[in-house]
């Protein structure tokens, strides 16, 4: 599990980090993220806690790390204003071939909360964006 981690980010720290996107859905019914195909935050729970190596958990969220050390799921706790949610981010490139923090967030809860969450899912990868960018 370290070791995914590990490569991620030296991948994430060798690359020019040019910007963060994210895409906000405020939804229910089916939807596709991260190549995954889901009838809701429980259907895409299910599927990627079967294929995807679970992170340490957190007492908000329930952290799951594809094989490719740079994709990312993040699911909230029923304890969160938030819940059911989901988000994935991984690394993309845009037109420049440069390297992109891309998220797509599927939020179920009310309005306001998912607003919140969604702000503080792109302050953190902004804070992750410019801290790699740092580094280069």
């Amino acid at each position: 599990m370290k070791a995914i981690f590990v490569a991620g980010a030296m991948l994430i720290g060798s690359a020019d980090i040019s910007g963060a996107e994210t895409v906000y859905r405020y939804a229910h019914g089916p939807s596709t993220m991260c190549d995954i195909h889901g009838a809701g935050t429980a259907d895409f729970l299910r599927q990627v806690r079967a294929s995807l190596h679970q992170a340490p958990a957190s007492d908000r969220f329930d952290v799951f790390v594809a094989d490719d050390g740079v994709t990312q799921w993040v699911f909230t706790k029923p304890s969160e204003k938030a819940y059911p949610a989901v988000a994935c981010r991984w690394l993309g490139k845009d037109s420049q071939g440069h390297w992109i923090i891309k998220r797509k967030i599927r939020c179920e809860a009310d309005r306001a909360a998912c607003d919140r969450l969604a702000d503080e899912f792109a302050n953190l990868d902004d804070r992750l964006r410019r801290s790699l960018a740092d580094k280069n």
